[in-house]
């Protein structure tokens, strides 16, 4: 009888324990439960204050991106403003994480942890974007200065003033770039440790922030990189001298037109300290200069065995970085070595877009008032007027020149928006070309797309290239030209290229009668033409045919040049309508990848100086091929891709597709 009872006891004492440490483990809960919802009840308003502080990051980046160049003062004080509110809400918030006991036990409680550390992340993310917003401000202020200063100008007054002050800002206000570029870095790493699963009032904040920071710090970042290079650019370390190329498109050349009229132009420190301008002829006549022979098929077909190499034809090469060194050599000769840091490029049509900025520009000496659109046609009607020897025939662009600079030097800030505006048209246009000495300065431009160089993008290429020769005229500003591209890829990867290209020479139509009255082009009705086609190295010519005053059956030069294969004919296009056409092989520019799908890029490069004209372009996909996709803009139908569109810009297209399975 003893030994059951005593098992009996031990019975009992077990269950006890089991029941005590139930309800210590009941107690326990209840307490964590307790604590997360007290600690959510102190959290609720963190919510409420991230919210809050999220719309007002999101006012103030709307009204800043509203104002753009056009910030002015009364926007600046409510950006202040905005600033100072948002400042204050998130200290709230901050003591509010920081400081409150509920706030930290949340912290460590299973329920409410990654709640908290949401809400940690929103206002690290809110403190750094208030620190970059803090930066910005400081310079917007000053900006806002500048313009205010600058809306007492008058045409010609304080030349480079405005220019001047900005480069100042940007070379000065460098640190607080960085500490703005600094502080968005702060923010996205802050939301980047966020835990990936929050609440959705968080989970929205840190999205739209995220958002934000995705779409504006890039363009932050990039202007960084101008600011860390357009000060010394315009001589804010040094000063710095450039050889500016004025071309005119009537009379097309591979960089955008015949070198009429070129001009030197100083900075120093943002002010233009030297501009003269200076008509090209009275430049390189007389031939007293040492003798440099030009490239061949220049001398072939235009300056003949007499003829110098010039600076007025300089920009024999499409690649403008090879065109301004040539440029540079040939200036150098003729003038003697002097210090210049870079060459530019622009043409009536980069004129024509900043008239659109400026309004109409009057040369008073001459009764000359010039609209855009106007440049290239007013230009020509006031340099043809005197056939006089020594007669400085084109005296009337220098004068414009300076009257023009006027204009911009002294261009309200409220216009300052619209010439920004314009920056991808001067871009895609490629109106503005720039090669610098620098490396760094070199490297910007090439980034921004300014540089003008012959394109380098793995895959297939084509680059179409017009040259006005022997008859030289001016009838490219009466001529267009049409391009129709048959691609056919085949099953090992290379592109069978059949091009099309369809001049009309307008000079007999009504509208070209302006030209035909200039004096001294009355007589000239022929395009003497040199056509240049780049394609990818190594490319076989298939075959070539044209019709115009002769029947041409075969390339006059095929040769390699800045890594690619250049085929050229010359030939004349008389008044009406000649046709060219180019067949050739592309080798492989079709990748295929590990996945077994087969990638074709390419690339049709547009000449500055080129009147925009109608582009057709077909890609065929190898016999037994399956489309995957193609990009916007292409139509696609069964294994065809197709566009037709204006070619005013570069045109770069790619195909995917799977091919064909070869039967075992």
């Amino acid at each position: 009888m003893t030994e059951p009872h005593r098992h009996r006891r031990r019975r009992g004492r077990g269950g006890r324990r089991r029941w005590i440490l139930a309800g210590i483990a009941a107690i326990l809960l209840l307490l964590i439960a307790t604590g997360a919802a007290l600690a959510a009840f102190r959290y609720l308003p963190a919510v409420d204050e991230a919210r809050s502080l999220r719309t007002d990051l999101e006012r103030m980046v709307d009204r800043a991106t509203e104002a753009g160049l056009g910030l002015d003062r009364p926007t600046l004080t409510a950006l202040d403003a905005d600033a100072e509110t948002a400042r204050a809400k998130f200290v709230r918030l901050q003591d509010l994480l920081t400081g409150d006991p509920l706030v930290a036990l949340a912290r460590v409680l299973p329920p409410s942890h990654d709640a908290v550390a949401g809400a940690d992340a929103v206002a690290a993310a809110g403190d750094a974007l208030l620190d970059a917003a803090d930066a910005g401000l400081v310079l917007a202020d000053r900006y806002v200065t500048i313009k205010e200063r600058q809306a007492t100008v008058t045409a010609g007054a304080g030349e480079g003033s405005a220019l001047a002050q900005l480069v100042e800002l940007m070379a000065t206000g460098r640190d607080d770039v960085d500490r703005a570029l600094a502080a968005v870095d702060r923010a996205t790493a802050a939301l980047a440790a966020a835990p990936a699963d929050l609440p959705g009032p968080l989970a929205q904040i840190r999205d739209l922030i995220s958002e934000r920071l995705g779409a504006y710090g890039p363009v932050l970042r990039a202007y960084g990189d101008v600011d860390d290079t357009l000060p010394g650019i315009l001589g804010w370390d040094e000063p710095k001298r450039y050889l500016l190329l004025t071309q005119n498109p009537a009379e097309l050349r591979p960089t955008g037109g015949f070198i009429g009229s070129f001009g030197t132009i100083t900075f120093d420190k943002g002010r233009i300290t030297e501009r003269a301008f200076q008509a090209i002829e009275l430049f390189d006549l007389p031939l007293d200069d040492p003798f440099v022979t030009p490239p061949p098929a220049l001398e072939r077909y235009l300056l003949g065995t007499i003829y110098p190499w010039q600076l007025a034809d300089a920009n024999w090469s499409p690649d403008f970085p090879t065109s301004a060194l040539d440029a540079m050599s040939l200036y150098d000769n003729q003038e003697g070595p002097g210090p210049i840091d870079g060459v530019l490029g622009i043409t009536t049509d980069t004129i024509d877009e900043l008239l659109a900025i400026t309004g109409p520009v009057t040369v008073p000496d001459y009764a000359v008032t010039i609209e855009a659109g106007e440049t290239m046609l007013k230009a020509l009607q006031n340099t043809r007027v005197s056939t006089e020897p020594g007669t400085n025939r084109k005296v009337f662009l220098s004068a414009f020149a300076d009257r023009l600079f006027d204009a911009l030097l002294a261009l309200p800030p409220g216009r300052w928006t619209d010439l920004a505006a314009r920056g991808e048209a001067f871009r895609a246009g490629r109106l503005l070309l720039a090669w610098f000495a620098d490396e760094a300065a070199q490297r910007e431009m090439e980034r921004l797309g300014f540089d003008g160089a012959m394109r380098t993008e793995p895959g297939d290429y084509v680059y179409p290239v017009d040259s006005n020769v022997s008859p030289a005229s001016k009838l490219n500003a009466v001529t267009d030209r049409e391009l129709d591209l048959d691609v056919q890829l085949d099953t090992v990867g290379n592109a069978v290229n059949d091009l099309r290209v369809h001049w009309t020479n307008r000079i007999e139509s009504p509208e070209a009668e302006p030209y035909r009255v200039l004096p001294g082009l009355e007589t000239f009705t022929t395009l003497g033409m040199y056509f240049r086609l780049y394609v990818p190295e190594r490319s076989r010519v298939e075959a070539v045919s044209a019709g115009t005053t002769s029947q041409i059956t075969a390339p006059a030069d095929v040769e390699d040049e800045l890594g690619r294969t250049v085929i050229a004919n010359y030939f004349r296009i008389p008044p009406g309508e000649a046709n060219l056409r180019y067949r050739w092989t592309s080798p492989y520019p079709a990748d295929v990848g590990e996945d077994g799908i087969a990638t074709y890029r390419l690339t049709i490069q547009k000449q500055p100086g080129l009147r925009p004209g109608p582009l057709k372009l077909r890609i065929s996909l190898p016999p037994g091929a399956t489309l995957i996709d193609a990009s916007p803009g292409l139509v696609v139908a069964g294994t065809t891709a197709t566009v037709e569109t204006t070619f005013d810009r570069d045109i770069v297209v790619v195909v995917r597709y799977r091919p064909a399975v070869e039967a075992p």
